[in-house]
């Protein structure tokens, strides 16, 4: 088996695992979710479970790490004579246009499920990996290495902070807009008072 088909098949197995957890969170409550009904719910052995993760709070935020590789790929994509912010903000919109089909009760049922929950360090490791990406990206993008300049450090945690911030407006307003017009609004304001990438790059 080939490296590329053997990772895209543990990604998928990462997903359906996670996707089991969301589901378990949402109807219980995360406190009375165990390893073994993810496993269950998935239709695996809770030894297949640990194949893939160390506990149940890493199953949760599985796609939010595995959403991060994407965004670096996603802006390794895009044109290279595209402006540097726009491509940015494409390359965010792709990673995450599936969540087009979340429901907002959805999102807001998860929220409240995990809400007591010691979930902090699986969500602060996510969101540092997405940092980390997208500032690696953007730092490719650059030609740069991430030592040589504050920029695509700063970029990127501007641009992860702000689509957590629309996540969070999307869920709790009533407007009747999509997750990725949210998100894309937010970032274009953004965007609009950013300084130019440094120069010569």
């Amino acid at each position: 088996m080939s490296t590329t088909i053997r990772a895209n098949k543990v990604a998928a197995v990462r997903r359906v695992l996670s996707e089991a957890a969301l589901g378990l969170a949402v109807e219980r409550g995360w406190d009375n979710v165990r390893v073994e009904d993810i496993a269950a719910r998935a239709g695996m052995s809770t030894r297949s479970f640990n194949n893939y993760f160390r506990s149940k709070n890493e199953a949760l935020y599985a796609a939010d790490l595995d959403r991060s590789a994407a965004i670096r790929e996603q802006l390794r994509a895009r044109p290279a004579d595209e402006p540097l912010t726009q491509a940015v903000i494409n390359a965010m919109l792709a990673a995450f246009l599936a969540w087009d089909n979340l429901d907002r009760d959805l999102v807001t049922k998860v929220r409240l499920a995990v809400a007591t929950s010691p979930l902090g360090g699986e969500y602060l490791k996510a969101h540092a990996a997405r940092e980390t990406a997208l500032a690696e990206g953007i730092a490719e993008r650059l030609g740069m290495e991430l030592h040589d300049d504050i920029y695509p450090r700063l970029l990127a945690t501007m641009v992860v902070n702000a689509v957590r911030v629309a996540v969070e407006f999307w869920v709790d307003s009533s407007r009747a807009t999509s997750l990725s017009d949210a998100i894309r609004d937010t970032l274009e304001r953004i965007a609009a008072g950013l300084p130019a990438p440094p120069a010569g790059r």
